[in-house]
């Protein structure tokens, strides 16, 4: 999915109006003069009703309104910028100064809000396109000037650039000859290491696979015939990056249990490649083929589990309200959960429309960490909708002894996962570290 597929050039609308009211009217506006197939007035209408039910800002001045429309067609964004700023009522009580407004008729309307919302934790982002002079410079700063990723700007490390490349280099030919002496069937190489991606060469062995969390179109455009595995980066080490690319390579079906695979990475975003990995996948992640084998009944979604492993990262680094925070997000099958679960409270989430309350949607972010302060857990479909918050998990079945200094949080967790093919992610409010269960066992510590 590339961004450019649903702006354009013409889709970037400098706003006048200091209210939030009069922003929406100038958007839905310009909106139908760029795109037609909608009545400005009409589309008007469904932006106020969307933002009535849950605002859409996402982050410190940031905004994402959105509107679905039945019969509009694929997705289509319109950028809109406000050098003077409009008060929206955010959190942080800062004014909104880009805007993107998002209309489609609903069939990819998740997918290109949470593309967007990934575009704008590139590095510079935001601010290119704010401080944009012309419509021209501010679309090419969002889509890119092909529709990727803009590089990131260079850092000051201890290392000089040839230095840089130097070590690299060793990396990535040892990794390489790694690989061939004990016949891996993948190479992953962490892309986002790296300042540029012209350090690859044009032909590539058919076993890489690049692992990245920004740059993501541009590494397939660059590299069409080699796949990808996008994955959150935020408060993770060296180590978690292996696993987490290896978690979610298995998730999409790219990796077998009888595979080898040898992991070239280093720190995000150093610009250095410094380590080689041997990863057996069947020994160091075997719980997750009993996973594979619930294949027909198991529906969680990959991009589900991304998601909230970077809510609980987020939440692992940041807490809430300067305080450390705990909870417990269950993940699929609902229709074994549901009969374990008792309401503590009444349901935050009861009422709503199912896509008003999917956790894909980046508006919802805020809302999930503010009610991650209540006892019990997030109970989530394995298609992102939130079913209910402060849930209770009650089961009989005891899970299998876990490591010492676990308490109950991580108790029903494990044993939500014993009673169903559940996976549940849970953060520690003491340890501020992010566990995932899986079959009754903690498969891996972030």
């Amino acid at each position: 999915m590339l961004l450019r597929d649903y702006c354009i050039p013409e889709g970037v609308h400098f706003i006048e109006s200091r209210t939030k009211q009069g922003a929406f009217e100038e958007l839905a506006k310009k909106f139908s003069e760029v795109y037609g197939n909608i009545d400005a007035d009409e589309l008007l209408k469904r932006i106020l009703e969307r933002e009535s039910v849950l605002s859409t800002w996402i982050a410190s001045g940031i905004a994402i309104p959105h509107a679905i429309v039945p019969g509009f067609g694929p997705s289509r964004i319109l950028l809109g910028v406000s050098k003077e700023g409009i008060p929206y009522g955010a959190p942080d009580d800062r004014p909104v100064h880009l805007l993107i407004l998002i209309v489609g008729d609903g069939i990819e309307h998740l997918q290109v809000l949470r593309q967007v919302a990934i575009r704008l934790e590139t590095p510079q982002v935001y601010e290119q396109i704010v401080f944009a002079t012309h419509p021209i410079e501010a679309y090419r700063a969002f889509a890119g000037k092909a529709g990727t990723e803009l590089s990131h700007p260079e850092k000051e490390l201890p290392m000089d650039r040839e230095g840089r490349f130097f070590l690299s280099q060793a990396c990535w030919e040892q990794g390489l000859l790694l690989a061939e002496k004990i016949d891996a069937s993948h190479i992953f190489v962490h892309a986002d290491c790296l300042e540029e991606l012209d350090f690859f060469p044009k032909e590539l062995p058919r076993k890489i696979c690049f692992v990245a969390v920004s740059r993501v179109e541009r590494i397939r455009e660059q590299f069409p015939d080699h796949p990808v595995v996008q994955i959150p980066f935020k408060g993770v080490s060296r180590a978690n990056q292996v696993e987490l690319s290896i978690i979610f390579a298995l998730s999409r079906g790219l990796l077998r249990q009888e595979e080898r695979v040898v992991s070239i990475f280093g720190v995000p975003f150093s610009g250095i490649l410094d380590s080689v990995r041997v990863t057996d996948v069947g020994s160091e992640f075997k719980v997750f083929f009993a996973f594979g084998k619930e294949k027909e009944g198991q529906d969680l979604e990959n991009q589900v589990l991304m998601r909230v492993i970077e809510i609980a990262g987020e939440l692992a680094e940041e807490g809430r309200e300067g305080k450390p925070s705990g909870t417990i997000f269950v993940l699929g099958d609902y229709d074994q959960v549901q009969h374990h679960c008792q309401q503590m409270i009444i349901n935050p989430f009861a009422g709503y429309p199912e896509a008003d309350r999917n956790i894909l949607d980046p508006s919802l972010k805020e809302t999930i960490k503010e009610l991650s302060k209540l006892d019990g857990a997030f109970v989530i479909r394995g298609n992102g909708v939130i079913v209910s918050a402060g849930t209770y998990l009650r089961t009989r079945v005891p899970p299998a002894e876990l490591p010492s200094g676990l308490g109950a949080r991580h108790t029903a967790a494990a044993a939500i996962t014993v009673v169903s093919r559940a996976v549940a992610v849970v953060l520690s409010e003491s340890t501020r570290r992010v566990s995932i269960f899986k079959s009754g066992e903690r498969i891996m510590v972030l």
